[in-house]
Protein backbone atom coordinates (compact mmCIF):
# COMPACT_ATOMS: atom_id res chain seq x y z
CA UNK A 1 0.00 0.00 0.00
CA UNK A 2 2.98 2.69 -0.64
CA UNK A 3 0.73 4.96 -3.03
CA UNK A 4 -1.86 5.24 0.22
CA UNK A 5 1.28 5.43 2.93
CA UNK A 6 2.57 8.00 1.07
CA UNK A 7 -0.55 10.16 0.78
CA UNK A 8 -1.58 10.01 3.77
CA UNK A 9 1.01 12.14 4.77
CA UNK A 10 0.86 15.78 3.45
CA UNK A 11 4.87 16.19 4.40
CA UNK A 12 5.53 14.06 1.14
CA UNK A 13 2.85 16.11 -0.90
CA UNK A 14 2.61 16.75 -3.92
CA UNK A 15 3.08 13.08 -5.24
CA UNK A 16 3.21 12.99 -9.07
CA UNK A 17 1.89 10.05 -10.48
CA UNK A 18 1.41 8.74 -14.55
CA UNK A 19 -0.88 6.13 -16.22
CA UNK A 20 -0.18 3.81 -18.86
CA UNK A 21 -2.58 1.26 -20.44
CA UNK A 22 -1.42 -2.43 -21.78
CA UNK A 23 -0.67 -2.22 -25.55
CA UNK A 24 -2.55 -4.13 -27.71
CA UNK A 25 -2.16 -8.36 -27.00
CA UNK A 26 0.06 -8.35 -30.03
CA UNK A 27 2.54 -5.58 -29.56
CA UNK A 28 5.72 -5.38 -27.57
CA UNK A 29 5.61 -3.01 -24.18
CA UNK A 30 8.47 -1.43 -24.82
CA UNK A 31 7.11 1.92 -25.48
CA UNK A 32 5.39 1.99 -22.00
CA UNK A 33 8.99 1.45 -20.63
CA UNK A 34 10.50 4.09 -22.38
CA UNK A 35 8.15 6.21 -21.56
CA UNK A 36 8.38 5.64 -17.69
CA UNK A 37 12.00 6.03 -17.77
CA UNK A 38 11.89 9.20 -18.96
CA UNK A 39 8.93 10.35 -16.56
CA UNK A 40 11.55 8.91 -13.90
CA UNK A 41 13.52 11.46 -13.23
CA UNK A 42 10.93 14.46 -13.48
CA UNK A 43 9.54 13.75 -10.26
CA UNK A 44 7.36 11.00 -10.96
CA UNK A 45 6.32 8.83 -7.75
CA UNK A 46 3.94 6.10 -9.03
CA UNK A 47 2.78 4.42 -11.79
CA UNK A 48 -0.71 2.72 -12.60
CA UNK A 49 -1.98 0.67 -15.47
CA UNK A 50 -5.48 0.53 -16.76
CA UNK A 51 -7.16 -2.90 -17.02
CA UNK A 52 -8.28 -1.72 -20.45
CA UNK A 53 -10.38 1.70 -21.53
CA UNK A 54 -14.14 1.24 -22.67
CA UNK A 55 -13.95 -2.58 -21.80
CA UNK A 56 -10.99 -3.28 -24.71
CA UNK A 57 -9.54 -6.53 -23.63
CA UNK A 58 -5.89 -6.23 -23.31
CA UNK A 59 -4.25 -8.38 -21.38
CA UNK A 60 -1.17 -7.82 -18.98
CA UNK A 61 -2.09 -5.08 -16.80
CA UNK A 62 -0.74 -7.00 -13.69
CA UNK A 63 2.68 -8.16 -15.24
CA UNK A 64 3.28 -4.63 -16.51
CA UNK A 65 3.17 -3.92 -13.54
CA UNK A 66 4.81 -6.28 -11.83
CA UNK A 67 8.10 -5.65 -14.60
CA UNK A 68 7.61 -1.29 -13.83
CA UNK A 69 8.45 -2.56 -10.29
CA UNK A 70 11.05 -4.57 -10.16
CA UNK A 71 12.60 -2.71 -12.92
CA UNK A 72 12.44 0.76 -11.34
CA UNK A 73 11.88 0.40 -8.27
CA UNK A 74 9.08 2.43 -7.91
CA UNK A 75 5.27 1.57 -6.53
CA UNK A 76 2.66 0.52 -9.09
CA UNK A 77 -1.15 0.33 -9.08
CA UNK A 78 -3.27 -1.59 -10.55
CA UNK A 79 -6.62 -0.50 -11.85
CA UNK A 80 -8.72 -3.55 -11.07
CA UNK A 81 -12.37 -3.34 -12.85
CA UNK A 82 -15.36 -5.11 -11.67
CA UNK A 83 -16.82 -6.03 -15.38
CA UNK A 84 -16.71 -9.50 -16.97
CA UNK A 85 -15.29 -10.62 -13.54
CA UNK A 86 -16.75 -13.04 -10.82
CA UNK A 87 -16.35 -12.71 -6.97
CA UNK A 88 -14.08 -15.34 -7.40
CA UNK A 89 -12.26 -14.10 -10.40
CA UNK A 90 -10.74 -10.88 -8.24
CA UNK A 91 -10.55 -12.96 -5.42
CA UNK A 92 -7.94 -15.18 -7.34
CA UNK A 93 -6.55 -11.81 -9.28
CA UNK A 94 -6.38 -10.40 -5.85
CA UNK A 95 -4.07 -13.34 -4.12
CA UNK A 96 -2.19 -13.14 -7.21
CA UNK A 97 -1.19 -9.50 -6.84
CA UNK A 98 -0.62 -10.06 -3.54
CA UNK A 99 1.73 -13.00 -4.31
CA UNK A 100 4.00 -10.93 -6.53
CA UNK A 101 4.47 -8.36 -4.44
CA UNK A 102 1.47 -5.53 -6.04
CA UNK A 103 0.31 -3.99 -3.25
CA UNK A 104 -2.09 -1.28 -4.80
CA UNK A 105 -5.07 -1.01 -6.61
CA UNK A 106 -7.25 1.39 -8.22
CA UNK A 107 -10.73 0.08 -7.67
CA UNK A 108 -13.13 0.79 -10.56
CA UNK A 109 -16.45 0.12 -11.81
CA UNK A 110 -14.77 0.47 -15.13
CA UNK A 111 -16.36 -0.02 -18.75
CA UNK A 112 -18.20 -3.64 -19.99
CA UNK A 113 -16.85 -3.87 -23.86
CA UNK A 114 -18.71 -1.69 -26.33
CA UNK A 115 -21.85 -3.23 -27.20
CA UNK A 116 -21.84 -5.65 -24.80
CA UNK A 117 -23.53 -5.96 -21.51
CA UNK A 118 -21.44 -8.35 -18.64
CA UNK A 119 -22.44 -11.80 -18.50
CA UNK A 120 -21.12 -12.62 -14.94
CA UNK A 121 -24.70 -13.69 -13.39
CA UNK A 122 -25.89 -10.48 -11.15
CA UNK A 123 -24.90 -13.24 -7.37
CA UNK A 124 -21.81 -13.76 -8.83
CA UNK A 125 -20.69 -10.74 -9.51
CA UNK A 126 -20.15 -6.98 -7.95
CA UNK A 127 -22.82 -4.15 -8.64
CA UNK A 128 -20.57 -0.79 -7.52
CA UNK A 129 -17.57 -0.17 -6.73
CA UNK A 130 -17.79 0.17 -3.37
CA UNK A 131 -18.35 -4.09 -3.22
CA UNK A 132 -15.12 -4.63 -4.64
CA UNK A 133 -13.80 -1.88 -2.14
CA UNK A 134 -15.41 -4.09 0.44
CA UNK A 135 -13.88 -7.10 -0.63
CA UNK A 136 -10.24 -5.63 -1.03
CA UNK A 137 -11.07 -4.30 2.46
CA UNK A 138 -11.79 -8.16 3.83
CA UNK A 139 -9.26 -9.45 2.21
CA UNK A 140 -6.74 -7.30 4.28
CA UNK A 141 -8.74 -8.34 7.31
CA UNK A 142 -7.81 -11.76 6.27
CA UNK A 143 -11.77 -12.43 5.16
CA UNK A 144 -11.83 -14.56 2.14
CA UNK A 145 -14.56 -16.04 0.01
CA UNK A 146 -16.64 -18.77 1.73
CA UNK A 147 -18.89 -21.12 -0.13
CA UNK A 148 -21.99 -18.63 0.42
CA UNK A 149 -19.94 -15.77 -1.33
CA UNK A 150 -19.62 -14.17 2.16
CA UNK A 151 -16.44 -13.18 3.58
CA UNK A 152 -16.18 -15.83 6.21
CA UNK A 153 -13.47 -17.45 5.52
CA UNK A 154 -10.40 -16.53 7.73
CA UNK A 155 -6.87 -16.50 5.92
CA UNK A 156 -4.18 -14.07 5.38
CA UNK A 157 -3.94 -10.95 5.83
CA UNK A 158 -3.46 -9.22 2.53
CA UNK A 159 -2.15 -5.45 2.74
CA UNK A 160 -3.29 -3.30 -0.51
CA UNK A 161 -3.67 0.16 -0.40
CA UNK A 162 -7.14 1.31 -2.16
CA UNK A 163 -7.73 4.45 -4.58
CA UNK A 164 -10.78 4.85 -6.21
CA UNK A 165 -11.77 7.53 -9.21
CA UNK A 166 -13.45 10.73 -8.48
CA UNK A 167 -14.87 12.59 -11.50
CA UNK A 168 -14.81 16.76 -10.63
CA UNK A 169 -17.43 17.34 -13.09
CA UNK A 170 -19.64 14.51 -12.10
CA UNK A 171 -19.92 11.32 -13.05
CA UNK A 172 -21.93 11.03 -16.22
CA UNK A 173 -24.66 8.38 -14.65
CA UNK A 174 -24.99 10.67 -11.44
CA UNK A 175 -25.41 14.26 -14.06
CA UNK A 176 -29.27 15.10 -14.80
CA UNK A 177 -29.84 18.53 -16.40
CA UNK A 178 -33.04 19.10 -15.27
CA UNK A 179 -31.23 18.90 -11.83
CA UNK A 180 -28.31 21.76 -11.92
CA UNK A 181 -24.89 20.91 -11.29
CA UNK A 182 -24.81 21.44 -7.44
CA UNK A 183 -27.37 19.14 -6.68
CA UNK A 184 -25.37 16.17 -9.17
CA UNK A 185 -22.26 17.21 -7.71
CA UNK A 186 -24.09 17.08 -4.28
CA UNK A 187 -25.59 13.39 -5.19
CA UNK A 188 -22.65 12.55 -6.26
CA UNK A 189 -20.06 13.16 -3.35
CA UNK A 190 -22.38 11.24 -1.44
CA UNK A 191 -21.80 7.99 -3.57
CA UNK A 192 -18.61 8.92 -3.37
CA UNK A 193 -18.37 8.77 0.34
CA UNK A 194 -19.42 5.39 0.13
CA UNK A 195 -16.59 3.83 -1.82
CA UNK A 196 -14.09 5.53 1.22
CA UNK A 197 -16.15 4.08 3.99
CA UNK A 198 -16.24 0.50 2.86
CA UNK A 199 -12.67 1.02 2.71
CA UNK A 200 -10.69 3.57 0.05
CA UNK A 201 -8.07 5.36 1.57
CA UNK A 202 -8.00 7.95 -1.44
CA UNK A 203 -9.13 9.26 -4.55
CA UNK A 204 -7.94 9.84 -7.76
CA UNK A 205 -9.62 12.29 -10.55
CA UNK A 206 -10.86 12.00 -13.51
CA UNK A 207 -8.87 14.46 -16.06
CA UNK A 208 -9.47 18.30 -16.01
CA UNK A 209 -8.29 21.15 -18.06
CA UNK A 210 -9.82 23.93 -15.93
CA UNK A 211 -8.25 23.81 -12.30
CA UNK A 212 -11.36 25.23 -11.05
CA UNK A 213 -13.36 22.37 -11.58
CA UNK A 214 -11.01 20.11 -9.64
CA UNK A 215 -10.73 23.54 -6.78
CA UNK A 216 -14.55 23.26 -6.49
CA UNK A 217 -14.89 19.79 -6.40
CA UNK A 218 -12.25 19.27 -3.72
CA UNK A 219 -13.81 21.85 -1.72
CA UNK A 220 -17.42 20.94 -2.05
CA UNK A 221 -15.86 17.29 -0.76
CA UNK A 222 -14.33 18.63 1.74
CA UNK A 223 -17.55 20.12 3.00
CA UNK A 224 -19.49 16.84 2.69
CA UNK A 225 -16.40 15.73 5.31
CA UNK A 226 -14.22 13.93 3.06
CA UNK A 227 -10.83 14.11 4.54
CA UNK A 228 -9.05 11.47 2.55
CA UNK A 229 -6.23 12.87 -0.13
CA UNK A 230 -7.90 13.91 -3.48
CA UNK A 231 -5.77 13.54 -6.23
CA UNK A 232 -6.13 15.91 -9.39
CA UNK A 233 -5.74 14.37 -12.63
CA UNK A 234 -4.27 16.41 -15.85
CA UNK A 235 -3.70 15.27 -19.43
CA UNK A 236 -0.68 16.63 -21.51
CA UNK A 237 -1.12 16.63 -25.21
CA UNK A 238 0.38 18.40 -28.07
CA UNK A 239 -2.90 18.87 -30.59
CA UNK A 240 -6.58 18.87 -29.94
CA UNK A 241 -7.25 15.84 -32.07
CA UNK A 242 -5.58 13.57 -28.92
CA UNK A 243 -7.81 14.82 -26.63
CA UNK A 244 -10.75 16.05 -28.23
CA UNK A 245 -12.70 12.57 -28.30
CA UNK A 246 -12.71 13.59 -24.37
CA UNK A 247 -14.02 16.39 -24.22
CA UNK A 248 -17.75 16.74 -24.28
CA UNK A 249 -20.97 15.48 -22.23
CA UNK A 250 -20.65 11.51 -22.45
CA UNK A 251 -17.56 11.80 -20.49
CA UNK A 252 -18.36 15.69 -18.57
CA UNK A 253 -14.84 16.50 -19.53
CA UNK A 254 -15.09 19.94 -20.12
CA UNK A 255 -12.18 22.36 -21.91
CA UNK A 256 -11.63 26.52 -22.21
CA UNK A 257 -13.57 27.55 -25.23
CA UNK A 258 -11.10 29.69 -25.69
CA UNK A 259 -7.82 27.24 -25.67
CA UNK A 260 -9.96 25.33 -27.76
CA UNK A 261 -10.42 27.82 -30.40
CA UNK A 262 -6.75 28.55 -30.62
CA UNK A 263 -5.92 25.44 -30.53
CA UNK A 264 -8.48 24.79 -33.74
CA UNK A 265 -7.42 27.42 -35.54
CA UNK A 266 -3.43 27.00 -35.24
CA UNK A 267 -1.36 25.16 -37.29
CA UNK A 268 -0.15 21.97 -36.17
CA UNK A 269 3.54 23.13 -35.48
CA UNK A 270 2.36 25.82 -33.09
CA UNK A 271 -0.86 23.64 -31.44
CA UNK A 272 2.18 22.18 -28.97
CA UNK A 273 3.21 25.15 -27.70
CA UNK A 274 -0.71 26.73 -26.91
CA UNK A 275 -1.44 23.18 -25.42
CA UNK A 276 2.46 23.35 -23.41
CA UNK A 277 1.60 26.82 -21.97
CA UNK A 278 -2.03 25.62 -20.94
CA UNK A 279 -1.26 22.77 -19.52
CA UNK A 280 1.97 23.85 -17.42
CA UNK A 281 -0.25 26.84 -16.19
CA UNK A 282 -2.99 24.52 -15.08
CA UNK A 283 -0.62 22.82 -13.04
CA UNK A 284 0.89 25.43 -11.77
CA UNK A 285 -2.52 26.42 -10.25
CA UNK A 286 -3.15 23.16 -8.71
CA UNK A 287 0.46 23.33 -7.12
CA UNK A 288 -0.41 26.39 -5.30
CA UNK A 289 -3.62 25.19 -4.55
CA UNK A 290 -1.85 22.97 -2.45
CA UNK A 291 -2.97 19.15 -4.15
CA UNK A 292 -2.10 16.17 -2.62
CA UNK A 293 -1.07 15.11 -6.00
CA UNK A 294 -1.35 15.34 -9.77
CA UNK A 295 -1.89 12.05 -11.94
CA UNK A 296 -0.85 12.46 -15.40
CA UNK A 297 -3.10 11.18 -18.23
CA UNK A 298 0.22 10.23 -20.38
CA UNK A 299 -1.15 7.87 -22.86
CA UNK A 300 2.22 5.93 -22.90
CA UNK A 301 3.39 8.92 -24.62
CA UNK A 302 6.15 10.98 -22.03
CA UNK A 303 6.49 14.32 -24.22
CA UNK A 304 4.43 16.26 -23.16
CA UNK A 305 4.15 15.79 -19.23
CA UNK A 306 7.75 15.81 -19.48
CA UNK A 307 7.87 19.61 -21.05
CA UNK A 308 5.26 20.39 -18.35
CA UNK A 309 6.65 18.99 -15.36
CA UNK A 310 10.36 20.63 -16.29
CA UNK A 311 8.56 23.85 -16.74
CA UNK A 312 6.81 24.04 -13.38
CA UNK A 313 10.30 21.85 -11.59
CA UNK A 314 10.87 23.69 -8.14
Amino acid sequence: MEVATLLQDPKNWPIFSAETFPTENWRPIEPILKAVEELLPLGIKAITTTWGALGSPRAGTAAICRIIHERYKIPTVVHLTIQGKSLPDIEGILRGLDLEGIHNILALGGDPPVGQKDAIAPWMRHRYASDLVSQIANLNEGRWLGPDYDFKKEGVKTRFGIGVAGFPEVHPDEFRDEDGFDRCLARYIEKLKIKLACGAQYVVCQMVFDAGFFLRFREAAQKAGITAPIVAGVMPFEQWEQIGRFVGDELRISFPAPVQKALQQASKEDQPRIADDHMASLVEELLEAKVAGIHFYCMNRSGPTSRVLRRVAR
